[in-house]
């Protein structure tokens, strides 16, 4: 799924020798101060100065799957996994041998939203491997060889789904939460699509999609001034696509295959990235059991779905919460694999869990332990460049402006025992959504489970 490529270009600033006017000092950056500014052609951008000599640049875009229209299904998979291909200016070997020599790594990966590009790079070299960057985004020629040639990636990529049921489930559930179209589509181009892939067709979707109002650029050990200078250099057509709205439906899509285990997803409306209830989900999903703390934990303390099927059944399974946040909605729930003739018990314990939430309200400790929990994750991923970069980029997109690690945990202090149980409530009351995949004879149905 992820793609790594390179190449560098040299860059100067010449300072002429003439006397000039004298000017104030510039305000002092402080260390780790996180600085929010727009480049001359309007892209969002942040930038953090670091003390690690590892720089990471990530140029999100609001280019995912979602924004595929009906004879452009797969574009975005297709910008995915083929964006080490010529550029305008640079051949692809080039851009790849370049970046070899500079040690850079770019990494490019897609949600139903975003496609997120990443560069990591000595801080020595980023301004020799920022234009490629940024010419990977925007200003890929689309060669007619060159995409006949490459498109055996994607090819292997859709046979390798065939062979994960953990991945088909996921896709499979949003195709049934979102039906045809928006967040529905899937992240992966049909089979019979690849042929289909033209240079105009990318194009027409690149020019739509990639655009200064949809692209946002967030680093980490890079100076806000030479961020401004590589970004301003970006080729994006004016104007853009709007943003139609992927409403919340509900359904069921069973999958019998010769999977000797039961993957099942089961879940309701959820919370936006942007909604008033987002920290509560987030503290929903501890409570719950969101995976273990502690690598090869048995997780049962903090998991209320592990504590209870534990006492049920002998037999090997996972389960854990299912949080997922889009811009305008989100799907909440439990993923489950378990062996075929537990899958009714797991289902059922689930609901039990869920409605046991929304009916009684949560003691102060667990309540605590859980926002406690949701604390410990954010700071986590405050204290990984890479994880921070994204999420900045991210947040810009979503808000235009950069969410602090003391904003998300006072957001996460007004969580309480009530918002909890109207978490619980609204995953309930709503049409619930269920996937399930494998050997799946033993899995009730969704208008079995109210």
């Amino acid at each position: 799924m992820a793609q790594r490529f390179i190449k560098g270009a040299l860059q100067r600033r010449l300072y002429g020798s003439a006397a000039s006017a004298q000017k104030a000092p510039a305000k002092p950056v402080t260390a780790g101060e996180i600085l929010v500014d727009k480049a001359s052609n309007g892209v969002a951008l942040a930038a953090q100065e670091g003390t690690n000599s590892l720089a990471r640049v990530v140029c999100a875009v609001r280019a995912g799957s979602r924004y595929e229209d009906s004879s452009e299904r797969g574009a975005a998979h297709c910008l995915r996994a083929l964006s080490d291909l010529t550029q305008r200016e640079v051949r692809s070997f080039a851009l790849t041998r370049s970046l070899q020599q500079m040690g850079a790594n770019i990494t490019v990966t897609s949600s139903r939203e975003h496609l997120i590009y990443t560069l990591e790079v000595a801080q020595s070299c980023v301004k020799d491997a920022l234009p490629m960057l940024t010419g990977m985004v925007s200003q890929q020629s689309f060669r007619p060889w060159e995409l006949g040639d490459s498109l055996h990636r994607m090819e292997y990529e859709l046979t390798s789904l065939a062979e994960q049921p953990d991945k088909r489930v996921i896709e499979s559930l949003h195709y049934a939460a979102f039906r045809e179209g928006g967040l529905g589509r899937s992240l992966y181009a049909p089979m019979f699509q690849l042929t289909e892939f033209s240079p105009d067709l990318l194009r027409g979707f690149v020019n739509r999609n990639i655009t200064p109002d949809r692209v946002s650029v967030s680093a980490v050990g890079v100076q806000m001034d030479d961020l401004k200078a590589a970004v301003a250099k970006m080729s994006l057509q004016d104007g853009g696509a709007k943003d139609a709205a992927s409403p919340y439906m509900g359904g069921e899509i069973r999958e019998a295959s010769e999977d000797l285990l039961s993957y099942t997803v089961l879940t309701g409306e959820g919370a936006s990235a942007s909604g008033d209830d987002l920290w509560a989900f987030a503290v929903l999903e501890q409570l719950l059991g969101a995976g273990p703390q502690i690598r090869w934990a048995s997780n049962v303390t903090n998991n209320r779905l592990n504590a209870q099927l534990t006492k049920k059944t002998q037999d090997p399974f996972h389960a854990q919460s299912f949080n997922v946040n889009y811009s305008d909605c989100g799907l909440f729930g439990v993923s489950a694999v378990t062996v075929p003739e537990n899958s009714e018990l797991v289902i059922k314990t689930v609901m039990e869990q869920l409605n046991e939430l929304a009916s009684k309200p949560l003691d102060a400790p667990a309540l605590q332990s859980a926002k406690n929990r949701v604390k410990s994750v954010v700071a986590f991923q405050a204290e990984c460049a890479g994880d921070s970069a994204e999420n900045r980029a991210v947040d810009l997109l979503i808000s235009g402006k950069v969410k602090s690690l003391s904003d998300m945990t006072t957001s996460i202090d007004t969580v309480n025992a009530e918002s909890i149980q109207k978490a619980a409530q609204k995953v309930l009351n709503g049409k619930l959504t269920m996937s399930s995949v494998g050997e799946i004879h033993n899995v009730p149905y969704v208008d079995q489970l109210k």
